[in-house]
C-alpha cells in the first residue's frame, strides 16, 4: 500500500511539473496571452492611425479646402488680393 502511495505522489509531481514548466504548459500559455494582448494593443493603435490617415486622404480627394489649407501652411501661398503676414516667434 505504501508503494502505491509513493507511486501516486511521484505521478502527481510529474504531472504538476509538466503542467507548470513543460512546453505548452501554463507558463507558456501566460506568455502567449500577454503577447496576444500586446499585439492587440499595437493593432488598435495602428488602426487609429490608419483611420486618421484615411480620413485625411478622403478629405484631400473630396474638396479643395484641405488642399488649400496645406498649400497655405506648407508653401505660404496666398490668394490674389490677400496680404501675407508672418508672425515671428520670440
Amino acid at each position: 500500500m505504501r508503494l502505491v502511495q509513493i507511486a501516486l505522489l511521484i505521478l502527481i509531481v510529474l504531472l504538476q511539473y509538466r503542467f507548470w514548466f513543460a512546453e505548452n504548459g501554463y507558463l507558456d500559455h501566460r506568455r502567449l496571452l500577454d503577447s496576444v494582448a500586446e499585439e492587440q494593443s499595437r493593432l488598435a493603435a495602428q488602426q487609429r492611425i490608419n483611420a486618421n490617415l484615411q480620413a485625411r486622404v478622403d478629405d484631400l480627394k473630396s474638396g479643395n479646402d484641405a488642399i488649400e489649407e496645406l498649400a497655405r501652411q506648407n508653401l505660404g501661398l496666398i490668394k490674389p488680393g490677400e496680404t501675407f503676414v508672418l508672425i515671428a516667434d520670440e
